[in-house]
């Protein structure tokens, strides 16, 4: 008997969740990795950066290729190969090593994130489709509000290579659950090369794209070292330096959830808009440096609360400009999006072991406010 879409719709979240922490691991645990490999904060972030490089390059092309196949089995298959790169990835010795599997196994969100959006598509009703989307991309909020302080406090009280254990089995719990509950025979509509060239050439496409990729730059010169800067300004013992991680991703949950009840009402463009403006504010209180604990704790209640919803509703602001072509702008929305990561965190670690700190800060908000104008002019003068 087929399973009711809930079902179906809680699994694709939890799928999200352990992609979203296999991601966000190397920012949790960064302090742990810098000391067991002797390496500096910098080229721990670099596990983000080439994996966002990556990612910006496979994307589209994953999509193309894998568009003709059953979302049951392309999003089960991405879960598996992500437990087993985890899995690989304790067993290493090097930071060589660990970069290169991290490498082997990051296409797997290309293949996961982007295609599970789509397959709401294509058996959700296009009133419900917004939240839906918007919903199941949750799972990244509660891998920021749950997964990543647990991966960080794992990392401090055991070590990474427990965390990166742990990360495996959760993975394959959740490709057990995506291979149980999606329904057979969910396929993309079908575009030629003609038809991906069209969205290439949209102009639509890439304005929308464009706010995507300066809001993760923006965020990304500071996110990846937030466990790092959070030490050099409070030396938290590790309870308190979980509670501060969660603070963010609690706040990320709140920020999704209300962005799921409140895209029906203002449409997704002003939600996309909204939300960019509440990161903009966070982040401007990040760089302002607080060291008490209670205005450190707000500050990234605030950030928390931005971010992902932002880019939830950029996929679905995407799938409603040209639904036809949903496979392949969300993919593309993916690649634009670990652009950004990308660049954020090469400039971020580059200006952080430089001591320009500061110069970094007025980097990230001039991009988030980038993006911001930029999403409100497309509104107001494009309704896009």
């Amino acid at each position: 008997m087929r399973l009711p879409h809930s079902a179906t719709l809680w699994t694709l979240l939890a799928g999200n969740f352990v992609i979203g922490c296999g991601v966000l691991a190397p920012a949790a645990l960064i302090n742990d990795l810098g000391q067991a490999f002797r390496v500096d904060a910098a080229t721990v972030g670099t596990m983000l950066a080439y994996g966002g490089a990556l990612l910006c390059l496979v994307s589209p092309l994953l999509a193309f290729l894998f568009n003709p196949l059953d979302r049951r089995h392309l999003l089960t298959g991405a879960l598996v190969l992500f437990a087993l790169g985890h899995f690989s990835s304790a067993l290493v010795t090097d930071f060589d090593a660990l970069l290169a599997i991290r490498l082997l196994m990051i296409p797997a969100v290309a293949c996961f994130t982007p295609q599970a959006a789509s397959a709401v598509s294509l058996f959700i009703p296009a009133e419900r489709r917004a939240s839906a989307i918007t919903f199941i991309f949750l799972g990244w909020s509660l891998a920021s509000a749950i997964g990543i302080p647990l991966i960080n406090l794992i990392g401090s009280l055991a070590d990474w290579k427990t965390a990166y254990l742990l990360l495996a089995a959760a993975c394959a719990l959740a490709a057990g659950a995506v291979c149980i509950t999606l329904p057979r025979g969910l396929q993309a509509h079908r575009l030629p090369v003609a038809a991906w060239g069209k969205v290439f050439a949209s102009g639509k496409i890439w304005a929308i794209l464009a706010v995507s990729c300066l809001a993760i730059a923006g965020q990304y010169i500071k996110y990846p070292y937030i466990v790092f800067e959070l030490t050099t300004r409070l030396t938290p013992d590790p309870p308190t330096m979980a509670l501060l991680l969660a603070i963010y991703g609690g706040a990320s949950i709140l920020g999704t959830a209300t962005a799921t009840k409140v895209v029906g009402l203002l449409g997704v463009r002003a939600t996309v808009s909204s939300f960019l403006a509440v990161i903009l504010a966070g982040l401007i209180c990040w760089i302002s440096e607080p060291t008490l604990l209670t205005l450190t704790g707000a500050t990234l209640f605030v950030w928390g609360m931005g971010m992902s919803p932002a880019i939830a509703a950029q996929q679905a602001r995407l799938i409603e400009a040209d639904p036809m072509a949903a496979s392949a702008s969300t993919s593309l929305n993916t690649s634009v999006v670990y652009l950004g990561q990308a660049g954020g965190t090469l400039l971020g670690g580059e200006l952080l072991t430089s001591g320009r700190t500061g110069l970094a800060g007025g980097v990230a908000v001039a991009l988030l406010a980038a993006a911001l104008c930029a999403s409100v002019l497309l509104h107001r003068r494009h309704r896009l």
